[in-house]
């Protein structure tokens, strides 16, 4: 059963329905959030940048144009990917058997939203179908029936879904925040890949993880940089205007924040750029994606298409083979990394917020809660994440009479302020480390055994507590120096050294 569809001089589209006296009226050509004008007449639209396809003739004939007056509605206020997903939830309607009254229509919609709201469904895609409902309940639209949202659907509790936010205040497998291991594995891996090595899809891939471990870059952040988005201060610090994300307005999304980065991570996009040139034989303009799509002809040449979320992915999968890891990076990952490192060394909430694109403070308060789970005693935290830091002290145990090189001695204040000898240095070169803390994780030391060791290490770790907190110093405390005296410390009270 068709509705019967007029566009009227006004550019509004006018849906009348055989059984009922309610209509539809909706702007067929609306402008979405990314400031694509649609049209909304044909059987297909496709919404661009992410060339996301709305097939209209998927939707059962009753309900094409309320499907099309909610795209209408919605485009204006949320992002592409909302909208198709909102498409893809309405599209599991199917009307069927004989409908020969209002009455029918509405019987079948109600009793698949209900079976769709107590099934084992998303939390979130019941939220989503109440909106919807209600809101063609508010504007009047036939076939959905008031009493049915006000007595039913109004009255649900949803809560959320299994896990959300969970992997932030809890350590779960390749969701949550990297572990201390996981970041010092995926650091020395990233540190010994060489950029010259790696086709142009794995470099895509290491440009995102960077970007994501450098700025807490979420996916469709670093999916909408350009070439024009790089450049270099007048003090010569290169810099990245971040896109916003996920704010309500095409406005507000066409915003760019601008972002210090590292000389390392300037150079790696730089060093991409140049691959494009020299498959392109020109030079890349700068309205060129930093990520772009690529042909499969030719030896895949750059296209200055934005990557769309599947492909994204396979840009990570593929940096994810060359680093062989035991567990899984994404920006996501790094993402919740880089906010838990911040709000852990004491980091104001509102500065965090303006760092992590985020206008509504109450989303990082469960960061917060983070702080407090994560600040436990520095040897529960070696025993487990960090046990793995050194297998075995490097340097050697002396008597102070026996040191290799003289005039290299080493000294280390403890709590009484006082500065002890602790050993010597036996390396003939200059030294590149932060003595006296990071002498214990280097082969060179030659620790004298009549020292207290102990001491020099708890009054490092007090004073850190002292200085950041509690809570703030746990990520402090999980840095190599430490967690080198410390495994020092294990073994010498095993009698291992």
């Amino acid at each position: 059963m068709q509705p019967n569809v007029i566009l009227s001089n006004e550019r509004l589209a006018t849906a009348t329905f055989k059984f009922s006296d309610a209509e539809i009226v909706y702007d067929p050509y609306p402008v979405s959030q990314s400031g694509q004008q649609l049209d909304l007449t044909q059987g297909k639209c496709r919404l661009n940048p992410e060339r996301l396809l709305l097939n209209f003739d998927l939707i059962p004939p009753i309900l094409r144009e309320h499907v099309k007056a909610w795209v209408a509605f919605a485009c204006k206020k949320y992002a592409n990917v909302t909208v198709l997903n909102q498409f893809n939830l309405l599209k599991t309607f199917v009307l069927t058997g004989n409908l020969n009254s209002e009455v029918d229509i509405r019987v079948q919609i109600d009793e698949q939203t209900r079976d769709y709201m107590e099934s084992d469904n998303p939390c979130v895609g019941k939220s989503v179908l109440r909106t919807i409902y209600g809101w063609y309940v508010e504007e009047g639209f036939p076939f959905f029936d008031e009493d049915f949202f006000d007595f039913y659907l109004d009255t649900l509790r949803f809560g959320s879904d299994e896990g959300k936010g969970k992997d932030v205040i809890m350590e779960m497998a390749n969701r949550g925040p990297l572990t201390t291991r996981e970041q010092r594995l995926f650091r020395e891996a990233m540190s010994e890949i060489d950029p010259e090595e790696l086709s142009i899809i794995e470099l895509q891939g290491m440009v995102a993880l960077k970007l994501g471990q450098v700025l807490g870059a979420r996916d469709i952040q670093v999916i909408k940089l350009k070439f024009a988005d790089l450049g270099i201060n007048d003090d010569k610090t290169p810099y990245i205007n971040l896109p916003r994300a996920k704010q309500r307005g095409h406005r507000n999304n066409n915003q760019r924040k601008k972002r210090v980065i590292t000389k390392a991570l300037f150079e790696l996009i730089e060093s991409l750029r140049s691959r494009y040139s020299t498959q392109l034989n020109r030079p890349v303009e700068a309205a060129h994606f930093i990520l772009c799509n690529m042909t499969t002809k030719r030896g895949g040449m750059p296209v200055n298409l934005r990557l769309r979320p599947p492909t994204f992915f396979l840009r990570r999968r593929a940096i994810q083979v060359r680093l062989a890891l035991d567990f899984t990076v994404t920006n996501r990952r790094l993402r919740k990394t880089f906010c838990t490192q911040l709000i852990a060394k004491g980091t104001p909430l509102k500065v965090v917020a303006e760092l992590m694109d985020h206008t509504d403070l109450q989303q990082l308060e469960v960061y917060y809660r983070h702080t407090h789970h994560v600040a436990k005693k520095l040897d529960e935290v070696l025993n487990s994440a960090a046990s793995d830091v050194l297998d075995a002290f490097q340097g050697k145990m002396i008597s102070p009479e026996k040191v290799s090189q003289s005039g290299q001695q080493i000294f280390a204040p403890t709590k009484d302020q006082l500065l002890h000898q602790i050993g010597s240095c036996g390396s003939k070169t200059p030294c590149r480390l932060n003595p006296p803390l990071s002498c214990y994780g280097c082969k060179s030391l030659e620790a004298f055994d009549d020292a207290d060791h102990k001491a020099v290490v708890e009054h490092f770790v007090e004073e850190t507590k002292q200085t950041f907190g509690e809570g703030h110093a746990i990520e402090i405390l999980k840095h190599e120096d430490f967690l080198a005296a410390t495994q020092f410390l294990r073994m010498l009270e095993r009698g291992e050294i």
